[in-house]
This record gives structure tokens, C-alpha cells and sequence, in this order.
């Protein structure tokens, strides 16, 4: 971005740049909604009820393991538990379940049923 230029100068001035950049589009998406919708498009429902919702995965491009792997990390064991799975539009996928809140009780029945 500076070039040949390698100054304490020039990189202030591209990184000043890079943050009035940034400052005017977030201003431009947060003015302007709809904008903001066509460039980041919105969260889409992949899990409900412990039910995947094939038509929303398959436009996703999300696989069932990478559900299953999220769901994991959030502490729900299995997609039949997840009351909802939402993928959001900065790429996070957010697991809902009302079942598992407390962690003590996921690693008792979790761990019983497995071993």
C-alpha cells in the first residue's frame, strides 16, 4: 500500500487511511440498511427444534460436521439437541439450547452415555 516508502510517516499515513476507509463504509451501512443487507447479507436458520433446515444449509454451503462441530463447541452434543442454529452474517454460527445452559450437568449425562 506505501510503496517503496517504508517511513514511520508513510505507514502512519496508510494506516490512517485504512481507518478513515473503514470509519466512512461503516457509516455508509449503518445509514443505509438495505446497502448493508446486499454487502453482508443477513443470518440464516440452519438448525430448529434439532431439525436441519436442508434448503438454508445447502444456500450456506455449510456441512452437517461443521453444524455438529459448532454445536460441540457451545457444549450441546448432538444437532438433536440445538433449539436453534443460526449462522450469522459475520461467518460465527450461534447455538441456542435451552437443555444444556449448565455445563455440569452436559458433562454428567454426556460423559454417562458415552462411556
Amino acid at each position: 500500500m506505501v510503496g517503496p516508502d517504508t517511513s514511520l510517516l508513510g505507514g502512519l499515513v496508510a494506516a490512517g487511511t485504512l481507518f478513515i476507509v473503514n470509519f466512512v463504509f461503516k457509516f455508509v451501512l449503518y445509514r443505509f440498511p438495505s446497502l448493508s443487507t446486499a454487502v453482508q447479507g443477513s443470518p440464516v436458520i440452519l438448525v430448529h427444534e434439532g431439525e436441519v433446515i436442508e434448503e438454508n444449509r445447502k444456500k450456506a454451503r455449510i456441512s452437517i460436521a461443521e453444524i455438529e462441530e459448532a454445536a460441540r463447541e457451545h457444549g450441546v452434543p448432538s444437532i438433536q439437541d440445538v433449539n436453534l442454529a443460526i449462522l450469522e452474517v459475520d461467518g460465527n454460527m450461534s447455538i441456542i439450547s435451552n437443555e444444556y445452559k449448565d455445563h455440569s450437568k452436559l458433562k454428567k449425562k454426556y460423559f454417562r452415555d458415552v462411556v
